[in-house]
């Protein structure tokens, strides 16, 4: 049986030394069914003279230029609905494959994991390969080095979907990742929606990506707290049904970003982020999407079990 086509999805902005690296590791990838899509979100680096040269050398490749900013959300929805693959894997323009039989080893965990909707793969620091990074899971990076076990979310930065798992967990048509979540927050309703649907999400060993990223990731920038805050009030707009899940994933989680944002001199854009979640509450209620509350206690449990990996 041959192996499914992989669909690569990459967004990118001004930063076209990391995406040339990160292209190379994909295309350097022994894998016959490939394709690569990449949207541009308004680089002025070279970036669009690099894309336009490169899919024109490489029929693999195909490149969306949007003019401007949408947010790595969006972006990634227009690449997901032109892509052809059973299998699409998101990466970060800053991130890259380590080794030639990557994508081989990706196939073979969906194959042994027939109820994933998606795996999340290891995220070693690029600068510090040893570093093994596993902030959106709850397991100690120690001990769940090396083992693989079934979790509630991933990171979005190395994560592959089956294809059909995307379709029946997608919010609207070609909205697989909420558009309006610019790229905070960005894998939280995903992971949420398979889970109703469903779908499985696991955490692989089997590929470990390097990220450039994971020295940053959880610096709390004004830009990232004021995004991190609003998406509270979305999240919860969209996914939670009231009260279950409230005391978790908005009170105390609200709390914890106040005290960031104290600590940080980041408070007065967590205070406008968490105004401006106010209409975005009410603008994701209306999709009507919520999760059931069983789907909420699951969720809460594979939170739990995460902690004892190891």
């Amino acid at each position: 049986m041959p192996d499914p086509r992989i669909s690569i999805i990459i967004i990118t902005r001004n930063r076209a030394a990391y995406l040339r690296e990160c292209v190379d590791s994909i295309l350097l990838q022994d894998y016959a069914d490939l394709e690569v899509l990449i949207g541009d979100n308004g680089s002025s680096d070279g970036t669009v003279d690099y894309l336009e040269q490169l899919s024109a050398a490489d029929p693999r490749v195909t490149a969306r230029y949007n003019g401007t900013n949408l947010g790595s959300c969006l972006g990634r929805n227009l690449l997901l609905q032109n892509a052809s693959g059973a299998l699409c894997f998101i990466i970060d323009d800053d991130a890259t494959f380590q080794r030639s039989d990557d994508l081989k080893k990706v196939a073979a965990e969906f194959e042994k994991h027939p109820g994933a909707g998606a795996i999340g793969f290891t995220v070693v620091n690029a600068n510090d390969p040893k570093t093994l990074n596993l902030w959106m899971y709850q397991a100690n990076p120690e001990r769940a080095r090396g083992r693989e076990f079934r979790s509630a979310q991933f990171a979005s930065c190395a994560v592959c979907f089956r294809r059909t798992a995307m379709e029946e967990a997608r919010f609207a048509d070609g909205e697989y990742f909420v558009n309006s979540f610019f790229y905070s927050w960005d894998e939280f309703p995903i992971a949420w929606r398979l889970l109703e649907t469903g779908w499985e999400c696991w955490y692989s060993p089997a590929v470990a990506v390097r990220h450039y990223g994971s020295a940053t990731i959880d610096v709390p920038t004004a830009h990232r707290v004021h995004l991190d805050a609003k998406s509270v009030g979305q999240f919860a707009g969209l996914i939670l049904p009231f009260p279950y899940g409230w005391g978790k994933y908005v009170v105390h989680l609200s709390l914890w970003m106040l005290k960031r944002a104290w600590r940080t001199h980041t408070l007065r854009a967590c205070l406008t982020g968490f105004l401006e979640g106010i209409p975005a509450f009410f603008a994701e209620r209306r999709k009507h999407i919520k999760v059931h509350p069983a789907t909420v206690k699951q969720f809460i449990s594979l939170v739990e079990a995460e902690k004892h990996v190891g």
